[in-house]
């Protein structure tokens, strides 16, 4: 570990934003190679709006010219979420940590600028709150008249980007600022959100320095070590119970056995397949979900890709995706892809998306162009398709796809019929079973699902569950734990060992499963590519 244990806090007054952005870099830098401490830049920004590396959250509702004109500056950059705001009244701070050090995951450290952001804004009279799978903070609406998203008015915004295990970028607070600049844009993408502000919420104006003075007594409180005080990552373990080990990055705050330790993501490869997924704003089901595999196949060069969005219809307990309402099929999405198989020189690409009971065909339009798009420029590679269960248009959804010809056919049971209620809220069992039997008859590709072990299942139930997929011609099997993936998914009942998914293993090819994947890590396109090898 590091020999600064210290937290250094620059008030940087109002600064131009790639001023502040060109500092940060350089002091990531300085961080990584351990020449200065742990540091937090405190910030007010001249307006600007800035364009996260998630191009589909990016909407600017007038033109660059029209901002210019106003005195509006735009900057592109590459940290995680879509386009926000700042301006004077606006407090920006901007952490350069060594997460390592501090022995925080990538999703422990989110909810560490969360709770300083709550406790800041409990000091100054707003009560704020996090909202599942949308990060920063919100005031929730009390009001008989609310609806949707206009229940709440989002009050901070995080964006944040790691590299080499240091963290820049940061939180945005409203606390006094102008809020029609939002008008602009919209805002980290979601449509029909409203901004506030401090003064908006209170009426009450602050002193800006007072704030600040709030800031870095919390600052210090929550990331500073002491000899008498943990780090933030060995406190939140303590309340679990769980031992102090350095973690890799995970949403699941709890003591593990030892088979289900994962080294943190590292490596020239695992670097170029994130800077190219990130420069090409293409979502992932690596990211989305939390997978533990991602250091792993980002490293070999290969990552299941997300479309139609990151926003999901429906509301499963297993799942970390959010659930709300999704932004309209992207029509660039479809180029992009096929970019992003060229960069990565892909041979085998998994296509999925989240549920889309909006649209009428369930987004089978979307994956049959994304497909076509890709194989027009690399006729080569191999497609896999791991589709939602296409609640309402089985059928037609199919009918859509067919000229798709997918080498894989892939849809999730997930689990046992008797915990769908708890579990795959809108799911049906049948009408999965009944969709891979469609998809068998149409296309004579293999077709492939997977079921999650821990989440409370018998082993009779398990085994019907293999029965059934083998009685409508499933041939491909993954099965693997249950972990859970965020703070409100469901928890896990149980961790099965490595030697009963290899007894599971066993099962599955005596029961006429011809590949199969069992073990505490497997997921449904775990190694996808050894479908065709």
């Amino acid at each position: 570990m590091s020999s600064f244990y210290q937290l250094a806090i620059r008030d940087c007054g109002l600064t131009d934003y790639r001023d502040a952005l060109g500092l940060q870099q350089d002091l990531n830098e300085k961080r990584a190679r351990g020449e200065i401490p742990d540091t937090v830049l405190i910030v007010e920004h001249p307006p600007v709006i800035t364009l996260g590396a998630r191009q589909t959250a990016n909407k600017l509702l007038v033109s660059r010219d029209d901002l210019a004109g106003k005195g509006i500056d735009v900057v592109d950059i590459r940290r995680g979420g879509g386009t926000t705001a700042h301006n004077p009244g606006q407090l920006v701070f901007y952490p350069i940590l060594n997460l390592h050090d501090l022995r925080l995951g990538i999703n422990e450290y989110i909810r560490e600028l969360e709770q300083i952001g709550i406790e800041l804004l409990t000091q100054l009279g707003v009560k704020a709150e996090r909202r599942k799978g949308f990060p920063g903070l919100w005031v929730k609406d009390n009001s008989k008249f609310s609806i949707l998203n206009s229940q709440f008015r989002k009050i901070a915004s995080i964006g944040v980007r790691v590299s080499k295990r240091i963290t820049y970028h940061g939180m945005a607070i409203n606390i006094q600022n102008d809020l029609s600049i939002f008008d602009y844009i919209v805002p980290c993408g979601l449509e029909n959100v409203k901004m506030t502000s401090v003064l908006n919420e209170t009426g009450k104006e602050h002193l800006m320095q007072e704030v600040k003075t709030h800031l870095k007594k919390l600052l210090l409180k929550h990331f500073e070590k002491t000899e008498d005080r943990s780090l933030p990552g060995e406190a939140q373990r303590a309340k679990t119970g769980q031992k102090t080990d350095i973690r890799p990055p995970s949403s699941v705050i709890r003591h593990l056995p030892p088979w289900l330790k994962r080294p943190m993501p590292a490596g020239g490869e695992y670097k170029k397949t994130s800077d190219i997924l990130n420069s090409l704003g293409i979502e992932t089901i690596c990211m989305n979900a939390n997978c533990p595999n991602r250091g792993e196949c980002w490293e070999r060069g290969t990552a299941t890709v997300l479309i139609l969005g990151n926003i999901c219809t429906r509301n499963c307990g297993f799942c970390s995706v959010p659930k709300g309402k999704p932004l309209p099929p992207d029509p660039d999405e479809p180029r992009r892809l096929a970019e992003m198989a060229r960069q990565l020189n892909l041979k085998y690409l998994v296509i999925t998306s989240v549920d889309r009971d909006d649209l009428p065909d369930g987004g089978a339009t979307h994956f049959r162009n994304c497909i076509r798009q890709v194989r027009e420029q690399l006729p080569a590679v191999k497609f896999e398709i791991l589709t939602p269960d296409f609640r309402n248009c089985q059928e037609h959804a199919i009918e859509i796809l067919r000229p798709a010809l997918p080498f894989v056919f892939a849809h999730n049971v997930e689990t046992v019929p008797s915990l769908y209620p708890v579990a795959r809220s809108g799911g049906d069992y049948h009408r999965s079973l009944n969709l891979l039997k469609l998809a068998r008859q149409t296309f004579g590709c293999p077709t492939k699902s997977s079921i999650m072990l821990g989440l409370g299942e018998t082993d009779v139930e398990v085994e019907q569950v293999l029965k059934d997929l083998r009685s409508i011609g499933c041939e491909r099997l993954t099965i693997g734990q249950y972990l859970k993936p965020s703070k409100d998914s469901l928890d896990v009942v149980e961790y099965i060992t490595p030697e009963k998914f290899d007894w599971w293993k066993q099962k599955a090819i005596t029961l006429g499963f011809d590949w199969v994947i069992s073990a505490p890590f497997a997921r449904s396109s775990y190694f996808a590519e050894m479908n065709w090898v």
